[in-house]
């Protein structure tokens, strides 16, 4: 298992992606010219509208995995802000400033 440091870069790496305009515009790009395809493809074509509906759903998981790889991070974060505050409460309590 990660640890929290490595929760927490991660997490950051993360929010850099999502951030980003070029991939937020490309991964928009990419929802709408799927969508786009399905809708113009036959009904009969069931095989090509399933492909579609595949990439399509393999956009949203990425997106959703970054997402919880964001929230993570953030998590992670808040728990060793806390730690920190403990540790730091202790050496005041024992007199180690």
């Amino acid at each position: 298992m990660a640890t929290l440091e490595e929760r927490q870069y991660d997490g950051d790496q993360a929010r850099l992606v999502l951030e980003n305009e070029a991939f937020a515009s490309a991964l928009a790009d990419m929802k709408t010219e799927i969508t786009e395809q399905w809708k113009q493809s036959p009904a009969r074509d069931n095989e090509g509208r399933e492909k579609l509906w595949t990439m399509l759903k393999l956009l949203d998981k990425l997106e959703a995995t970054l997402r919880t790889t964001l929230e993570t991070g953030r998590l992670a974060k808040l728990e060793l802000d806390y730690q920190q505050t403990l540790a730091e409460r202790a050496k005041e309590l024992i007199g180690w400033n």
